[in-house]
This record gives C-alpha cells, sequence and structure tokens, in this order.
C-alpha cells in the first residue's frame, strides 16, 4: 500500500456530502450500512465518505445538478411534484465526521479491501457493482473498502452500456479514467453505529445544521428500547 492511501487512511476527519431531507432521515434512523441499497455506486451499497471536504461538496453538487436535469425533462413529460420532501432534496449539505480507519484496518475484526489504482481489478469491481448488483443482488462481504472514485458522475456512461450505445469493454475503460478522488465505502452496520457527525452545514449559505439533533434522536431511541 502506498504512503500516499496511509496518508489518508491515518486521517481522523471524513466527510458526506448529501441533501438536507437526507440529513432528517439520518438523525431519524441513524446511520445505516445499507444506505443507497438500489442504486448502482462504485463499491456496492453502503455508506460513504472521503478525506477531502472539498469532495464532498463537489459530489453532492454534481449530482443535483445531474437530478435537476431529469426533473427538468420529467416536468416536460408532465410529471410536476413539488413536496416539501422534495424541496429539501435539492439542498446540498456536507457531514463531517470524526473517526479512524487505521484502527480498523488493525483489528482482525473486520474484512477490507483497498483499491487505490485505476487498473483492471478497480474496473471490474466497479463493473460488477454498477452493472450486476445495482439493487444489492451480488453484495460483496468486505466490512469497508478505501480507494480510488470513478467518474464523479458515471451514470452517463451506464445508461449508454445498457442502452447498447457502448459496449462492456468500453464502459470499463471509462471507470479508468484517473481522477484525484478518494472513498470510503461502510458496509458493515457496527462501523456505522461508531461512527458519529461533529458538524453539518449547508453547502450554498455555509449554515451550521444542529448536531445536537443527532444525537437528541439516538438517546431517545437507546432510553425506548430499555423501557421496552
Amino acid at each position: 500500500m502506498s504512503n500516499s492511501y496511509l496518508k489518508h487512511l491515518r486521517k481522523n476527519k471524513w466527510f458526506h456530502g448529501t441533501t438536507l431531507a437526507a440529513w432528517h432521515d439520518i438523525c431519524k434512523q441513524g446511520i445505516v450500512s445499507n444506505y443507497n441499497k438500489g442504486n448502482e455506486l462504485d463499491f456496492g451499497y453502503g455508506f460513504y465518505l472521503t478525506p477531502i471536504k472539498e469532495q464532498a461538496e463537489h459530489f453532492i453538487s454534481t449530482m443535483l445538478e445531474y437530478r435537476k436535469q431529469e426533473s427538468f425533462l420529467s416536468e416536460l413529460d408532465g410529471i410536476i411534484t413539488d413536496t416539501t420532501y422534495e424541496r429539501l432534496s435539492r439542498i446540498a449539505i456536507v457531514i463531517e465526521f470524526t473517526f479512524s480507519p487505521m484502527e480498523w484496518m488493525m483489528s482482525d475484526r473486520y474484512k477490507y479491501l483497498i483499491l487505490n489504482n485505476y487498473d483492471d481489478n478497480f474496473a471490474e469491481f466497479v463493473f460488477h457493482n454498477r452493472i450486476n448488483n445495482a439493487n444489492g443482488e451480488n453484495q460483496h462481504n468486505y466490512d469497508f473498502i478505501f480507494g480510488v472514485m470513478s467518474d464523479s458522475n458515471p451514470i452517463i456512461d451506464v445508461a449508454r452500456y445498457k442502452n447498447n450505445d457502448i459496449g462492456e469493454s468500453e464502459l470499463k475503460e471509462s471507470f479508468k479514467v484517473s481522477t484525484s478522488r478518494k472513498q470510503l465505502s461502510i458496509h458493515n452496520q457496527s462501523l456505522c453505529d461508531i461512527i458519529e457527525p461533529t458538524n453539518a452545514y449547508i453547502i450554498e449559505t455555509g449554515e451550521e445544521l444542529r448536531v445536537d439533533d443527532y444525537f437528541n434522536k439516538r438517546k431517545s431511541d437507546i432510553a425506548s428500547k430499555r423501557v421496552e
């Protein structure tokens, strides 16, 4: 493993780009290991983080821009909805977490995978998860994975592949286009249970969100379980 990746894995600040609606869900439900189940992601369904704050901001902003284009097409088709949840789903936020994945790596309790190069192994793994594991049918058994990240929005290439506009080899080559982005995906619920948010803010305005909302909900859940 190269020193550059050890440098990232030793970091204790990690970031998750999402929406204000998803933040409310996290405060209610906690952090769950099957987050994103049913979506096409590089490393399968799980809870994804990055050691780079700007990357988290870029990812969610890019994703919302793509969704905005989809929404525009839906409006042209006459499908117009605008619930409170959908409005909150258009507000990009970043959540900060404090923990050290190096401690997990040093434990024999967890199985992990490192994909630190844009090589055939990375492309094959991403292809499997974005094509054959899109709905979680063939999820791997790793507790967490750290590695590079495919193009920030490969949805278009996947759609082209499904539409038979490009072949399998061309799609895999698109995954190997190098970027500077890194990601950590968590697939073990016990790990999701021990990571805690330390800060959260709205990207556009910089407004900080109440992290206490998360902890107050967790305390309430624990108290209700004790009563039961």
